[in-house]
């Protein structure tokens, strides 16, 4: 019997990675009465992004994987932007990690040359790292912001709190 290890097809879970996030964000769309295109705001510092859900405010705690430009034709990893506050950075010590572990310069490189397409692998594979319950992108002018969701829960209304 052979103990040998069959090496990873990074390609097959890569794309196993972004249908994993495609069906979580189906998924917390739907518990959350997110369909269709709600109000939002996000807030860097605090690594929030509100929606205005069918259900009321919906908070999420989120991740900035990273940004692209379309004018420069790129992905930046937050990781390796200065002008990202340093939580986000932390967050994604687990994908710079298992980049360098595996020897994956996808993970490991601070700017991927490329469009959307490489800053959704980019994206999806953060997600699955961090065990996110699915993702966001917002597109601010030429700047792309890409986001994982780490958590979700419906904000009480104010006048609803107990006394």
């Amino acid at each position: 019997m052979s103990t040998a290890q069959h090496p990873t097809d990074w390609n097959a879970w890569s794309r196993e990675a972004v249908a994993t996030m495609m069906a979580g964000n189906a998924q917390w769309q739907r518990e959350f009465g997110l369909e269709g295109s709600p109000k939002y705001h996000w807030d860097l510092d605090s690594a929030t992004l509100t929606f205005e859900g069918a259900l009321g405010p919906v908070l999420a705690t989120v991740c900035l994987v990273g940004t692209s430009s379309d004018s420069e034709g790129s992905f930046l990893w937050s990781w390796a932007n200065e002008a990202i506050p340093r939580q986000h950075g932390q967050a994604l010590e687990v994908v710079h990690e298992f980049g360098r572990e595996n020897q994956l310069a996808l993970l490991t490189t601070a700017r991927i040359q490329g469009g959307r397409p490489e800053a959704m692998e980019c994206l999806c594979i953060a997600g699955r790292l961090q065990r996110a319950l699915g993702t966001f992108i917002d597109k601010q002018g030429d700047v792309t912001l890409y986001f994982t969701l780490l958590h979700l829960r419906v904000e009480p209304a104010k006048d609803q709190l107990l006394h």
